[in-house]
């Protein structure tokens, strides 16, 4: 889908879509939108037993990805587990392969991109607001924008990955159309998250100078979104900031659609 600034689609479809890690984009508005202050530790919601270093990190840390805290993505055994069948990881399995673990670098001073930060981020949401995470996102994020396509998936979510049931992207997995995730990132909810960008190390394709904000992949001045792929999968939806043209991709493919779709936002493509 495109979306041009004057909120009219050039292009639109209507399938829905696993948006993989573009869910972090929501998870952040949503932590916005409990108004939730970002210079409170982890602590505050985490035992030391679960997050031993909590005290010290932020939840602004966790929002970019500056908390030191280790990501499973990479992990042989997540990939094992995946592969062989088994079911999917408890919180404390998550946990003791991740939060429980040694962090990679002092809170604040560099990046890392951490998943299970975020998973911190979604039960910091059903704490606060005090529902289950699909309730809380449908209420301060879904009914107000009036983005009908949008859920919180549950178990299976794709036919063609019955091996993959949801619970395996552990800061959960929101589905939707092209569309109502473009709409999504040109509100100002998202204009909101454009803060406290963090530089990414290095090359990522289609990107100068990229920078991580507030659940937000940046080029500063240029373009704000985020991409999200896995199992079967691919997504990404970007903003360009000096036309304003949304564009987001949702491809039955696993493929980098970055560049796809920030030459589609800037009208080159």
């Amino acid at each position: 889908a495109v979306r041009e600034a004057d909120g009219s689609f050039s292009r639109a479809d209507d399938g829905v879509r696993p948006l993989y890690s573009i869910t972090k984009t929501f998870i952040a508005a949503a932590i916005d939108a409990l108004a939730v202050d970002e210079t409170r530790p982890a602590s505050d919601w985490f035992e030391e037993s679960w997050l031993p270093r909590g005290r010290e990190i932020s939840v602004r840390q966790l929002l970019t990805h500056s908390s030191g805290l280790r990501d499973y993505g990479a992990l042989p055994a997540y990939a094992e587990a995946i592969t062989s069948g088994e079911p999917v990881w408890s919180d404390s399995s998550f946990a003791e392969q991740t939060l429980m673990q040694p962090l990679l670098f002092e809170p604040g001073t560099s990046f890392s991109y951490s998943n299970p930060g975020y998973w911190l981020l979604k039960r910091i949401i059903e704490i606060e607001s005090d529902l289950p995470f699909a309730q809380a996102l449908e209420r301060l994020l879904f009914a107000p924008m009036k983005l009908e396509s949008l859920s919180v998936a549950d178990g299976v979510f794709a036919e063609d990955l019955p091996h993959y049931p949801s619970g395996w992207v552990w800061h959960g997995l929101i589905l939707g159309t092209p569309a109502d995730v473009a709409e999504f990132m040109a509100s100002a909810a998202v204009s909101a998250l454009y803060r406290n960008a963090v530089a990414v190390p290095g090359k990522h394709p289609g990107w100068q100078a990229p920078h991580y904000a507030h659940g937000l992949m940046t080029e500063p001045g240029t373009s704000i979104g985020h991409n999200g792929g896995g199992p079967g999968y691919s997504a990404a939806c970007h903003r360009n900031l000096q036309n304003g043209r949304v564009a987001c991709v949702l491809a039955r493919a696993e493929q980098d659609l970055t560049e796809t779709a920030l030459q589609l936002a800037a009208g080159l493509a």
